[in-house]
């Protein structure tokens, strides 16, 4: 599902808040989104659902930090949906698969966590990785074009 939605949209429902650019965290999320995806790696062979899990986390970080990056951050309330719904804001229409993609491990993790006897077959726990290092390097390549002072290599 795309959210056709606007910064200011997210920031008037109370989404989402203002605040400092911390450089500092923006990099290190993206080191740990990218630290991630070598987990949800190393993990494919032993536990499926652990390796989606990983996949999706480094997903989660990396749209944290295009969120720090733009100087906001989530409230409270749905911070993963938020997450989301400010990637597709941010990001745009090229990457509307990606975002389709992210959504729908957003709620397939969910029910990961909540229901876990739903099972995570190694081929969609090996497509999470796909899309999460997709989705990863396409975040860190905008920080770094966006944010030139960021001179740091993310992975």
């Amino acid at each position: 599902m795309i959210y056709k939605e606007s910064i200011e949209a997210l920031f008037k429902e109370g989404l989402i808040k203002e605040c400092l650019v911390d450089e500092k965290a923006v990099i290190n999320l993206i080191k740990r989104a990218h630290r991630d995806i070598k987990t949800a790696k190393r993990n494919l062979v032993e536990d499926e659902d652990c390796a989606y899990s990983y996949a999706y986390n480094s997903m989660l970080r990396s749209g944290l930090a295009l969120m720090m990056a733009e100087g906001f951050r989530p409230e409270i309330k749905d911070k993963p949906l938020t997450v989301v719904r400010f990637a597709a804001a941010t990001l745009g229409r090229q990457f509307n698969r990606l975002l389709n993609d992210y959504d729908f491990m957003r709620r397939k993790r969910h029910r990961l966590v909540y229901e876990p006897d739903i099972p995570c077959s190694n081929e969609e726990a090996r497509q999470a990785i796909q899309t999460a290092t997709e989705f990863v390097d396409a975040v860190s390549a905008l920080l770094k074009k966006k944010n030139p002072q960021f001179k740091i290599q993310f992975k």
